[in-house]
């Protein structure tokens, strides 16, 4: 990429917990070696009556075309409503903002194709929440659909972020890797700046079977174990985590990714049955689930990350660092190598999922390949993305084009 000035852009995230949208204001400094500095950050939840719609959406029985229609400009009145908050909070000038990154919110991933009614369904990934609406309600260039074309090359379009994370993370004179705890856990894994090998790959259940059992739980009054009190009031069964513990996917090997299809509402459903089978309660049923979450990352690093040289540090960011109980199970599992949370080194958790999508939009405007075959599997590096024109298109052009 070219030394250009430095680029103001907001990301946009909303993971497989489909709470809300996560929206970071954020100053790139292109050069040999890219600098992000976060200017603001703002979360802004669903509301309720849309969220329940798009889990629908995204569960087992779906929705109909009309509806994934409606909630297609639904959601991207709300990413748009959530960068003209993130800008105005910031006290940023909404022309002085060179491009958005969009990741949408996702209501069906299936990177292995599945069987449906009529027959075999292809390899595809879907995210909705149009770029045109956040284009025309901010005028800002809005780069979108960036798992698709992963998909298109081979790749199950997921993890993107760890392209990202090598900017953000990644250490001089040391091996490390970034966990981010969201909806599902993922890891990345971060060889020395300069060293070959940066690789990714979905760890397996994070929040969004907790979010479940909370919800459950409270009869509807909490959508998180934010602080992981609900599950600390519950015990650990052990033959039940053992048999989860055996789950076909977490034996696989990477490039791998998974979602809502596999460890969503039928999978709690089905945790929740065998718990009462050896007469645990719900309390119980998280209690196992978060002990559950962090083997799945304890494991995953144990079975796939290299150890020459050794990690000096897992940073961790995404919601579940505000799980407590989660947090002190995967400090026990892990023991060496040591967590540092992600504010530490200099992003907050709740913004380093947006952080990574204007980083990738910025690779998608600058034409770098920005996608990681070791992370996705696709067949090739390829440049992510569709970008939908907003009135600064020509000056943005302009600016990134211009010599160094």
């Amino acid at each position: 990429m070219n030394d250009s000035p430095s680029l103001m852009a907001i990301g946009l995230m909303s993971g497989t917990s489909a709470d809300g949208v996560d929206a970071a204001l954020v100053r790139i400094l292109p050069g040999a070696r890219a600098q992000v500095e976060t200017l603001g950050f703002h979360a802004a939840p669903y509301p309720r009556d849309l969220r329940e719609r798009l889990l629908r959406a995204g569960g087992e029985a779906g929705a109909l075309t009309d509806e994934i229609c409606s909630l297609h400009r639904e959601v991207g009145e709300a990413f748009a409503s959530a960068a003209l908050e993130v800008a105005s909070r910031s006290g940023a000038r909404l022309e002085k903002i060179d491009f958005i990154g969009s990741h949408g919110q996702t209501v069906r991933h299936l990177p292995e194709g599945a069987e449906g009614a009529c027959g075999p369904l292809l390899p595809s990934t879907l995210q909705i929440g149009d770029p045109a609406f956040i284009a025309q309600r901010t005028g800002i260039t809005c780069v979108s659909d960036f798992r698709a074309r992963d998909v298109a090359a081979g790749g199950a379009g997921a993890p993107l972020t760890p392209w990202a994370h090598r900017i953000l993370f990644g250490r001089e004179s040391a091996a490390s890797a970034f966990l981010n705890l969201g909806g599902i856990s993922n890891i990345t894994y971060l060889p020395p700046v300069g060293a070959e090998g940066v690789f990714g790959f979905d760890c397996g259940p994070a929040n969004m079977t907790l979010d479940a059992l909370a919800q459950r739980i409270t009869n509807g009054e909490k959508n998180h174990d934010t602080g992981g009190d609900l599950a600390a009031a519950g015990r650990v069964c052990t033959e039940t985590l053992a048999e989860l513990r055996r789950h076909p996917y977490l034996k696989r090997k990477p490039p791998k990714s998974t979602g809502r299809e596999t460890f969503g509402e039928a999978f709690v459903e089905q945790v929740i049955e065998r718990m009462a089978s050896r007469g645990g309660g719900l309390k119980d049923a998280i209690a196992t689930l978060t002990a559950f979450s962090a083997s799945c990352v304890a494991d995953a690093i144990r079975d796939f990350l290299p150890t020459d040289p050794p990690l000096a540090e897992v940073v961790v960011g995404g919601g579940g660092v505000h799980n407590n109980t989660l947090m002190r199970r995967l400090d026990d599992s892990l023991g060496n190598p040591s967590l540092a949370k992600s504010d530490a080194r200099g992003v907050s958790p709740d913004a380093v999922e947006a952080v990574c999508f204007a980083l990738l939009a910025w690779g998608t405007l600058s034409g770098e390949e920005n996608n990681l075959p070791s992370a996705t599997g696709a067949k090739e590096a390829v440049c992510l993305g569709n970008i939908t024109p907003g009135r600064n298109f020509a000056s943005l052009m302009r600016l990134l084009l211009e010599p160094a």
